[in-house]
């Protein structure tokens, strides 16, 4: 019985993020949320606390379900163009899938951080950062291997991809142009080889 109830708790956490992806935290409701969830008021306060709890909750859950995929891309990649090219096409992918709101649940948040607490801005934060490493990780592995020149600053370059990345998400929600994209994924490697 333990596991249908955890089964139920999953499809509603992720229905939840859909949620806040698609309309952002302030512009979600209490009632969307239970309409989206298919759950009571009650049901929700007991098994997620408050909103904000639930955005949180949310985030963490996106980041295991999105997250972890692309940082494994980056991590286990044979080369840095190899790593690049797959990273990005899957961002792409995930970006304008048709079954998900477009874009990004921590880009979109990011852009509205005055009405998150202090814990979802360190949430959105660590996510950041976390990417940004694994980023850098890729180069200096390039360095070492003969593939970048040893003089690159893979900090920025870091930095620079963790910034295309972000845009991308945005350009996604504004125009679903694959095309567009692919044109974006291609400049990316290019700009290092």
């Amino acid at each position: 019985m333990g596991r249908q109830k955890e089964f139920i708790r999953e499809e509603a956490l992720r229905a939840a993020m859909e949620t806040f992806w698609s309309k952002g935290y302030e512009g979600t409701s209490i009632p969307d949320l239970m309409h989206n969830m298919g759950i009571s008021r009650s049901s929700l306060y007991e098994t997620f606390g408050d909103k904000q709890s639930l955005l949180n909750e949310a985030v963490k859950y996106y980041s295991r379900l999105v997250g972890e995929r692309k940082r494994s891309i980056l991590a286990n990649a044979m080369t840095v163009k190899q790593g690049l090219t797959v990273y990005f096409s899957y961002h792409m992918e995930m970006a304008l899938a048709e079954n998900w709101p477009g874009g990004c649940l921590i880009t979109n948040l990011s852009i509205y951080q005055d009405y998150l607490d202090d814990e979802t801005k360190a949430l959105i934060q660590d996510r950041s950062e976390t990417l940004e490493e694994a980023f850098y990780n890729l180069l200096e592995k390039g360095k070492e291997t003969g593939e970048l020149r040893p003089t690159l600053n893979s900090r920025k370059i870091a930095r620079l991809l963790l910034s295309i990345n972000h845009g991308i998400n945005v350009v996604a929600r504004v125009k679903r142009d694959k095309s567009l994209l692919e044109d974006i994924s291609k400049s990316i490697v290019n700009l290092l080889a």
